[in-house]
């Protein structure tokens, strides 16, 4: 029995990398995973690589950015699943360029995935799993 058997987990940004790997390891321990991702083509592969593999995932579209969109991946989460337990707020990028170069769009874009997408994520986010909290213990 793994660590986090039974139990639910949503990854934002887990097409590839960390989110990715965050996935994969949390469905070999046992959760059933929901990767959500701007990137739907990499998510759905993701997804089908952990369900290949012998766990369970799905594939939610998320852009981080969109607070419709997260209450939406949560309420999607919660009617499958009927439950939340684990938060994985990975989404992220990295603008590689010198401040004197940056152009304000890219500097508000990073900024809006690399921030309010945590934030938009701990909003939504922990009342769901605080819910789940309060009916069963």
């Amino acid at each position: 029995m793994g660590r986090v058997e039974g139990k639910v987990a949503l990854i934002s940004g887990a097409s590839k990398g960390i989110g990715k790997a965050s996935a994969m390891r949390l469905a070999e321990e046992g959760a059933t995973v929901v990767l959500a991702d701007i990137d739907e083509k990499s998510g759905k592969t993701a997804a089908e690589e952990i369900n290949a593999a012998g766990g369970e995932a799905v594939f939610m579209s998320l852009d981080v950015t969109s607070e419709s969109n997260w209450q939406q991946v949560i309420s999607q989460t919660i009617e499958k699943f009927s439950r939340l337990d684990v938060l994985v707020n990975n989404a992220g990028i990295a603008l590689v360029s010198s401040i004197v170069s940056m152009s304000l769009e890219d500097f508000h874009r990073q900024n809006a995935i690399n921030l309010d997408g945590v934030f938009l994520g701990l909003k939504h986010g922990i009342p769901a799993i605080r819910f789940r909290w309060r009916l069963h213990y």
